[in-house]
């Protein structure tokens, strides 16, 4: 199934249904007297977190959602029945948004001729300047207004966790509910509220206690493998993963760490180089960053340099993001020679800096990555072992 981690949607909730009007109407009874029931409420619009799916994939399939409307009310004092809710589900970890409803198309009067092509405009130049002249006018600066602000409605980060988008319009009340000393029969009934429209953004941030970034073909799919059951593409070649992958690394006490994977960052990221910074919105929920790099890209002259790029490209997406605690690995050390390891972990050491060394292939120093991992998102308890921080 394709990841999808961004969709709208529109969602209308049931119109309630409409009182009765009647009389009650039976032998040796002729003046029974009103008896109209209520009509039944519509059925809500309501979002429910659900841990077993991971894409809103099946959301861009169906654009409209419409939940039943209410039945009406019938004699003998019989209510209309109410209308089940539409539960939508949806990724733990999913942000609402609400969008400014679509504005309807007019059609064109039948009396207005409609060109065949919008008409072409030709500069006018007055007589008697020249180019030079002609090119001293400032053109008008166009400003693009900014687009308002989405307002958040709810994010579901709890498994189970709902939220009612649309309410149901309530039912009508029958004319049972009119009858009084001076309207002995009244002949009127409420029709039902109607339902509630909005159009949605859907926005899913994965929930992952480590996000693991880095230039492509860093060895962060080959990482995220090693220490978990997550089979994603590994291959010879930049942006091998298109989209983030899941792992789930569990220790001897039963505790897990979620790890995503995110697609590698190149420079010039944030004006959509490569794949851009959209899949950065998944590790904002994250509580330490894994920064993996190759160590062809790591020179012991300019071993920091590689993760300055990406560093910058977090800092342009979110400031905050930059500040995330962040632990550095230069991955593929069984592609240097001792010499060129030791020259590297040298470099590291004299700028004062914790840089891990590993191979994600051979599984040389995973094991201390891993390590510092446990360290940086749990704490340890009285005997002291470790448990997952809040």
């Amino acid at each position: 199934m394709r990841f999808v981690d961004e969709a709208w949607i529109i969602v209308r909730s049931g119109k309630g249904g409409r009182g009765a009007v009647s009389f009650r109407r039976e032998k040796f009874i002729p003046r029974g007297g009103p008896d109209g029931g209520d009509g039944g409420k519509g059925g809500d619009i309501v979002f429910r977190a659900d841990p077993d799916l991971l894409t809103l994939y099946d959301l861009r399939l169906r654009r409209i959602y419409e939940a039943r409307n209410g039945e009406g009310g019938m004699g003998r004092q019989k209510n209309g029945k109410a209308a089940a809710d539409l539960v939508i589900d949806v990724p733990v970890g999913t942000e609402l948004y609400e969008l400014p409803p679509l504005e309807p198309v007019e059609p064109a009067p039948e009396d207005q001729d409609v060109p065949e092509s919008p008409p072409s405009f030709k500069p006018v130049y007055e007589i008697g300047k020249d180019d030079a002249d002609a090119g001293d006018a400032e053109a008008p600066v166009e400003v693009e207004e900014e687009a308002p602000e989405e307002p958040l409605l709810v994010d579901l980060t709890t498994p189970g966790q709902t939220f009612v988008a649309c309410q149901g319009g309530r039912g009508g009340k029958g004319n049972l509910h009119f009858a009084s000393a001076t309207m002995r029969t009244p002949r009127f009934a409420q029709p039902g509220e109607p339902g509630e429209e909005r159009r949605i953004r859907l926005v899913l941030k994965v929930l992952a206690d480590v996000g693991i970034i880095g230039l492509p073909n860093a060895g962060k799919s080959t990482f995220i493998a090693a220490v978990s059951r997550a089979q994603p593409k590994i291959a010879a070649y930049p942006f091998t993963t298109l989209t983030p992958n899941l792992g789930v690394v569990e220790n001897d006490y039963g505790d897990r760490l979620v790890l995503a994977d995110i697609p590698g960052l190149i420079e010039g990221a944030h004006l959509g180089h490569g794949l851009g910074h959209r899949f950065l919105r998944h590790v904002e929920r994250t509580r330490v960053l894994l920064h993996v790099v190759s160590a062809e890209d790591a020179s012991p002259e300019g071993i920091f340099e590689a993760f300055a790029v990406v560093d910058e490209e977090l800092r342009r997406f979110d400031p905050a993001l930059a500040e995330r605690p962040q632990i550095r690995v230069v991955n593929k050390i069984d592609l240097l020679t001792p010499e060129d390891l030791a020259a590297r972990r040298e470099a590291a050491r004299a700028a004062g800096q914790k840089v891990f060394f590993m191979s994600a292939l051979t599984g040389e120093g995973v094991e201390a990555v891993l390590e510092a991992i446990w360290l940086a998102v749990c704490s340890r308890d009285a005997d002291g072992n470790l448990r997952p921080g809040e």
